[in-house]
């Protein structure tokens, strides 16, 4: 086994799971809608009290990505932020997709990380979203710096994540992530799998 895989195996992020499909760097998913044509503004021929709504909305999913953020890298629970029926999908190239779905998998994925608060570092960026009603999709792109066993790692990728309001706020439906490479520092991304 891969220093890499070892150590996401022993749980900086979820622990691997067989199965299921490898994902390449550069291959794109219909996910992405949300950058992949100029749809203009998002406000246009909305009325004022629409695009304050709107405007409140989009502050209010930017800040749930920068909660969850914040939440990964000092090891508190993060399963609060998702739907009863939300997953966490993630896309190592070279190795299976893993995915945990519904709170009590998610709790179960993040349990190893919350023993290890501080072990990770996701820093989330270059927010983009659509919002239809109680209903948003977006993407944005995440690079992380971690230690594990003495290793420093080094990531980068994006996310796509689906939304939806419920009681009120916002929560993440899915949470899905696409490394373009997740390597030891020593190792770097240069021989990574594409």
């Amino acid at each position: 086994m891969g220093r890499v895989r070892k150590a996401l195996a022993t749980g900086l992020l979820i622990p691997l799971l067989a199965g299921a499909t490898t994902v390449h760097a550069g291959e794109m998913s219909e996910g992405l809608a949300p950058v992949q044509k100029d749809r203009g503004s998002p406000f246009a021929g909305k009325a004022p009290e629409e695009m304050i709504r709107e405007l409140a909305d989009r502050e209010e999913i930017r800040e749930l990505i920068a909660i969850y953020a914040h939440r990964a890298a000092l090891g508190i629970p993060i399963s609060g932020l998702f739907t009863n029926d939300g997953a966490f999908i993630i896309h190592v190239p070279g190795h299976p997709v893993t995915e945990a779905r519904g709170r009590e998998a998610l709790d179960a994925a993040y349990r190893d990380v919350a023993a290890k608060p501080r072990a990770q570092l996701p820093m989330i960026h270059n927010v983009a979203l659509e919002i239809d009603g109680d209903e948003a999709r977006g993407v944005c792109s995440i690079e992380l710096r971690g230690s594990q066993g003495g290793q420093n790692l080094i990531a980068s990728g994006y996310y796509e994540d689906s939304y939806r309001r419920e009681d009120g706020r916002w929560k993440f439906v899915t949470r899905e992530v696409f490394f373009f490479h997740f390597t030891t520092l020593e190792e770097g991304w240069a021989k990574q799998p594409q």
